[in-house]
């Protein structure tokens, strides 16, 4: 077995205690839901942590996308088990669940129904506002890096219109996506080649 084999089955301690109070820390203290972490997640994963480069984090929140469950929960996976093996992901994904899930029994047998509760409700108005705000930064700065060309804008704004106005579900999309990249890759290589025969 090879020494990267090795590391990736069995990563440090320390890479595992990261993985956790990473993802943890980000999941207790963010409100309004699994695309406001993306931003988090992204920012750490590829700024602060170096374990993705910005180009895999596409990837990462593809795939998240497309897969069934939490959005998050999906991005912890693909992140720790890249990082850090099956040893990795585990470490992640639980320390996305088990701090919300521990502080909403606590709360939830604490305070019961806060529905009536107008300071409370209003803190979580404002923290819905900034997580939206959180979601469009993510996606405007996802968007410089790999909207390149007119027809990836086309395609995003497709996207955008379609979900708005139908909702359809974000895997058909992806595929929708894939497909036009794909034969419009080929339609380029084609022409390419045509022009070279032609010289």
């Amino acid at each position: 077995m090879s020494m990267n084999a090795k590391k990736s089955m069995f990563p440090s301690p320390r890479l595992l205690v990261d993985l956790f109070l990473s993802f943890a820390k980000i999941s207790l203290f963010t409100v309004g839901g699994g695309y406001a972490m993306v931003p988090l997640v992204a920012d750490m994963a590829t700024e602060k942590r170096g374990w993705l480069t910005e180009e895999e984090m596409m990837d990462c929140l593809t795939v998240a996308q497309s897969l069934p469950g939490g959005v998050i929960v999906n991005m912890s996976t693909y992140i720790g088990k890249k990082v850090g093996g099956v040893l990795g992901m585990l470490a992640a994904v639980v320390g996305v669940v088990f701090p919300t899930a521990t502080l909403a029994v606590i709360i939830g047998v604490m305070l019961g129904n806060i529905g009536d509760n107008v300071y409370a409700m209003g803190a979580v108005q404002g923290a819905k506002a900034a997580a939206v705000g959180l979601v469009l930064a993510v996606f405007i700065k996802t968007g410089k890096a790999f909207l390149k060309g007119p027809l990836h804008w086309v395609i995003a704004v497709a996207v955008v219109a379609v979900i708005l106005f139908w909702q359809i579900s974000a895997i058909w999309l992806i595929v929708a996506g894939g497909t036009v990249g794909w034969i419009a890759y080929k339609a380029r290589k084609a022409r390419a080649a045509k022009t070279e025969r032609v010289r």
